[in-house]
């Protein structure tokens, strides 16, 4: 086991650099993806903000079924989200 210079413990014997100085394989960079990062709030956000400008779109040109389209878009990202958490897919799940 080898310490960088914040006497973090590395797991790794030696830290690649490439030509210009920057570290390759920092182990201390190495952690799960979590406040929100996962594939389960990237699909919720997309469906939301996807449903709310389909939304503001039909409600600006008066076409009141596309609003409701979009708001129907939107109210989906949340479950949606729900069901790929409980599939793993959220923050600190196995993303395999």
């Amino acid at each position: 086991m080898a310490y960088s210079k914040d006497r973090v413990q590395v797991d790794t014997d030696e830290i690649q650099v490439d030509e210009y100085g920057r570290i390759l394989n920092d182990p201390t960079h190495d952690a799960a993806p979590s406040q929100g990062n996962s594939p389960a709030a990237w699909a919720l956000v997309a469906l939301v903000l996807v449903g709310l400008l389909v939304a503001a779109i039909g409600s600006l040109a008066s076409w009141w079924i596309v609003m409701w389209v979009g708001i129907v878009i939107a109210a989906l990202g949340p479950i949606v989200g729900f069901v790929m958490r409980l599939t793993g897919r959220g923050a600190n799940g196995d993303y395999s």
